[in-house]
């Protein structure tokens, strides 16, 4: 079929075939303008473009602010090396207490970091590490070193620089001689050398002893404080070995020339079998291999400096096969000095420990506790600096510097002491803390204490017959520091039950067995129980307010066991109720024995149902039935010794004008309870909960029922003001708000919001029926809004304050 063209007016219409062919494609060339984008997208450009230089500009600020914000402390110590687990508690325990401060809000808004510096425990390492930091690091403080040879190198460039320096481990007695920009918090040697020549002669009555010594700053320091105390109290010398080690010598031969020496030194001992004693004034490393030589010589008695107190040297000794199959197979027996001892230490150091606990999940080691009060000590130092001089911002680091080590020199006395794991903590002459020094003995691999310790006499004048107490070696004379014997009373403790918790009397029943393991003499029965419910109890002997008592001897340790059951008083605090946490005491002091006569310790030996974590003492109460309190749980338990304090001047004349500081040691138990919140709810909370739900489901009810919404907010209003008024004749007593009475308080806004809602919503029907019916409807969706918001704003802040405690 032929194509046909029509032609209408100015209009051409192609009409094709089927069959025809389509008309060929012409390419023509089109010239393409520019498409012009509209004004906004240049605007925005421009706001995204602008936006990210605010961005970038403001998270420099930030920057410079946070490194303005930012106060530095260092330490320095063996972070790596034969010595890294020293290195590794050091950190841990500083950086503890700088995480704690930091979470409380830092120093004035300003936060804490550490800078670590690694020395090995190596002498020109340490110099090396003490320029760098001095020199370009913005440090205000040094906390370290760990070693006297490394600290006393190190001691050198801080002086010349002008930074402060506390070390919790360095023991040599020149570290602080002619520079007062380095601080200890550890006795000297000269304190330990003589105490420990003390002990073996008129402790554990030895005529003679033999020493082994490092003829390095800490060694010789050691010996010869040692040796001067000997000839003094007339202990005789039988043997001495020394052997001198060069930090520059290759390992192998450092360890070559103290075998050499240690072989000697176990050959002359094994020449005769008789009783003898050895006090060892070495380092870890040389230590371990001297104990594990003299094992075979079993009657020798070891006697050792504090580096057999640490956390390296536990670590290393338990290498050995037989040490770690059966803890103790070198070490039991061992006398040692340690800056501390967890069986003789505060509630404070509890604190600590439980808090370590949770932050690094395994045991504080003893270099741990001793770098936590370092960082106590060199953060006052900068907190007074901070909050005490408005003029810090404009001062130089190196006149802050000065500043800090001026602050930590009002550290002076008592009085202006800051309290730590290892006690009061102030110094004296030269920087050096006044410090007791405990005396450990190994048990099952670890140090407990000894059953005699020296603890310094403050005053003399509360000594009645000050030559006949030296006389009967109760006192002794430590460098010209006079300190007296105390009795060790090793204290167990075995519950049976606890019951009747009497909330509105705040008592509680406690029925448990008490020991005391003690050496020599001891009126266990004058003691006074700080919190009893009936106070006269107290005036009678132990004795006769107990059911029964058993007594024995065992090794040479006498050993009393008493049947108690009373009541005791108990100091609730309801702020967080019902999702408090209580804690049931019950703590004791000898009514006339003050802390230097006695000391009483956990016997932990003695009590292992009670050791590991809390879940295993949980499970172990338990099994017993210990726990008959209903609606609760026992959370944790505490055993430890404290110290109970008075201050007076005892009616003396020349006292008048100051106070004579008492102390007695007090042994604490402390069993942590915590309610079962969902019994809790579901037997107090569950009809004001339905109530809530249904002033919810008021908004739903149309206008005309408005008896039915009124009847439910009032209904709310008086269901928890009942619960409300049970509540206060419950915690009868208390002038505070509980955690509760908010959730009543709010549960009272959303009745009267519903109330509102409904006596305006009805009142807008009533007066204009036809006109209020959009008015109403929105008036009724803000409810529905705003009364689930309030509650779910009010569980997410709950949940929020108090996750651990809903999710535990």
């Amino acid at each position: 079929m032929a194509e046909k063209t029509e032609k209408t007016e100015n209009k051409i219409i192609s009409i094709s075939s089927p069959f025809s062919k389509p008309p060929p494609v012409v390419a023509t060339k089109v010239a393409l303008k520019p498409k012009k984008r509209p004004w906004w997208h240049f605007l925005f450009a421009s706001g995204l473009l602008l936006g990210l230089i605010i961005a970038i500009w403001y998270a420099w600020q930030q920057t410079i602010q946070m490194k303005e914000n930012t106060l530095y402390v260092a330490i320095a110590g063996p972070m790596t090396g034969s010595a890294a687990a020293n290195g590794k508690a050091m950190r841990e325990g500083v950086q503890l207490y700088l995480d704690q401060v930091n979470k409380s809000g830092g120093i004035a808004g300003k936060q804490l970091k550490l800078l670590a510096y690694d020395d090995q425990n190596k002498v020109d390492l340490a110099k090396q590490v003490a320029e760098e930091i001095a020199t370009n690091s913005k440090a205000l403080a040094v906390i370290g070193h760990q070693t006297s040879s490394a600290t006393l190198a190190a001691g050198a460039v801080y002086k010349k620089y002008g930074i402060p320096a506390i070390t919790g481990t360095a023991t040599a007695d020149s570290i602080t001689v002619d520079n007062d920009w380095y601080f200890r918090i550890i006795f000297t040697n000269s304190d330990q050398g003589a105490l420990m020549a003390n002990y073996m002669r008129k402790v554990l009555n030895y005529d003679s002893a033999s020493i082994i010594y490092d003829e390095d700053v800490f060694g010789l320091s050691l010996a010869n404080a040692f040796l001067q105390t000997a000839k003094m109290i007339g202990l005789g010398i039988d043997h001495q070995w020394s052997f001198k080690i060069d930090d520059k010598k290759d390992p192998a031969e450092k360890k070559l020339i103290a075998s050499e020496v240690i072989r000697k030194m176990v050959a002359t001992l094994a020449e005769s079998e008789e009783p003898k004693t050895l006090f060892v004034a070495i380092h870890t490393e040389e230590a371990i291999e001297a104990v594990a030589a003299l094992k075979r010589l079993n009657y020798v008695q070891i006697v050792g400096a504090d580096p057999f107190s640490t956390s390296a040297f536990m670590e290393l000794i338990g290498k050995y096969p037989q040490e770690r199959t059966q803890p103790g197979y070198y070490t039991d027996g061992i006398y040692t000095t340690s800056p501390f001892l967890s069986d003789i230490a505060s509630e404070f150091a509890q604190t600590f420990r439980q808090a370590f606990l949770e932050q690094y999940e395994e045991e504080p080691a003893i270099n741990a506790a001793m770098y936590y009060d370092a960082a106590i000590v060199a953060v006052n130092g900068i907190r007074n600096l901070i909050e005490s001089a408005p003029t810090s911002k404009s001062a130089t680091l190196a006149e802050q510097r000065e500043q800090v080590k001026n602050n930590l020199w009002q550290l002076s006395t008592f009085e202006k002491s800051v309290e730590g794991v290892t006690g009061y903590i102030y110094f004296a002459q030269r920087g050096d803390a006044v410090k007791s020094i405990p005396i450990g003995i190994y048990k099952n691999g670890k140090p407990v204490v000894a059953l005699y310790q020296f603890q310094p006499l403050t005053d003399l004048r509360s000594v009645d017959n000050l030559l006949q107490e030296v006389l009967d070696n109760q006192i002794v004379n430590v460098n010209g520091k006079f300190m007296r014997k105390a009795q060790v009373v090793y204290t167990g403790i075995d519950f049976n039950e606890l019951s009747e918790l009497n909330i509105r009397n705040s008592t509680f029943k406690a029925d448990f067995y008490l020991w005391f393991r003690f050496h020599g003499q001891f009126d266990q029965e004058d003691i006074e129980f700080a919190n009893l419910a009936d106070a006269t109890k107290n005036l009678k002997p132990l004795g006769k307010t107990i059911v029964d008592q058993v007594s024995k001897v065992e090794k040479n340790m006498v050993i009393k066991t008493y049947h108690v059951k009373t009541d005791f008083k108990v100091n609730f605090d309801f702020h967080d109720f019902p999702l408090d946490k209580q804690i049931l005491p019950i703590k004791f002091r000898h009514r006339k024995l003050t802390r230097d006569r006695l000391i009483y310790v956990t016997d932990r030996l003695g009590m292992k149902q009670y050791q590991g974590d809390t879940e295993s003492i949980v499970k172990g109460f338990d099994k017993k039935k210990v726990f008959a309190i209903g609606g609760w749980k026992v959370d944790q338990l505490a055993l430890f010794q404290d110290t109970k304090k008075n201050d007076s001047n005892l009616g003396v004349p020349e006292l008048f004008n100051s106070q004579q500081h008492i102390e007695y040691s007090q042994f604490n138990a402390q069993i942590g309870i915590q309610r079962y919140l969902l019994g809790f709810l579901l037997k107090n909370l569950v009809a004001i909960s339905f109530l809530v739900v249904l002033g919810y489901f008021s908004f739903f009810i149309p206008i005309s029922g408005f008896p039915t919404r009124l009847a439910l907010g009032t209904s709310l209003i008086m269901t928890t003001s009942l619960f409300h008024l049970k509540l206060s004749s419950e915690l009868a007593n208390i002038d505070y708000i509980v955690l509760i009475e908010y959730v009543f308080y709010l549960i009272y806004f959303l009745a009267v919001f519903v109330i509102i809602v409904s006596v305006y919503s009805h009142a807008q029907a009533t007066n204009n029926p036809a006109g209020s019916k959009a008015l109403i409807a929105k008036v009724n969706l803000v409810g529905k809004i705003v009364y689930p918001l309030m509650i779910a704003t009010m569980i997410a802040v709950l949940f929020f304050l108090y996750r651990q405690v809903i999710m535990g």
